[in-house]
């Protein structure tokens, strides 16, 4: 019994060792990179790259970025071992995946990099978007983004899209 008391001791305080950690890979801030998207509109082929700036607001319990003033909801996977490093899952706050006139969306899969001494990091990965509000439109977008100010940036939080 006392084996047992002491095993979840350790794993109460593991967790909240690991929590203090992430807390210390604060993503806030504006960050400046490109988004490059290659896929289909209405059948032909299309790509497009664009000079974009990265919004983020890291609550600590919430994650809202924007890129260009498109909003996204975000989670935070710190690595364990090393909470300057991970990676986060995005998600377009317009996505509906009602099959209707506005069925689409956006989400995604980031790694993350930061230095809390310099203020800097780097955000990279790959988000997957379709649409068919203005044409059927589907297409793989590639993000790389470096932090150049670690100043706090207010977004408020996204609104679930309104039903048909």
């Amino acid at each position: 019994m006392m084996r047992t008391c002491g095993w979840q001791l350790g794993v109460v305080v593991a967790t909240l060792a690991l929590g203090a950690l992430a807390a210390a890979s604060d993503l806030s801030g504006t960050w400046t990179g490109k988004v490059s998207c290659r896929g289909t509109f209405d059948g032909v082929p299309q790509t497009t790259t664009s000079a974009s700036t990265l919004l983020v607001e890291d609550g600590g319990t919430s994650l809202t970025l924007a890129v260009d003033g498109v909003h996204y909801n975000g989670a935070s996977y710190p690595a364990p071992a090393k909470p300057a490093k991970g990676e986060i899952a995005v998600i377009r706050c317009d996505t509906n995946s009602t099959r209707s006139a506005d069925f689409g969306g956006e989400f995604g899969r980031l790694r993350v990099m930061t230095n809390a001494s310099t203020g800097k990091g780097t955000l990279a990965g790959t988000t997957l978007k379709a649409s068919v509000l203005v044409g059927r439109t589907i297409s793989t977008c590639h993000w790389a983004f470096k932090r150049i100010s670690a100043a706090p940036v207010v977004l408020g939080p996204c609104t679930a899209p309104t039903p048909p």
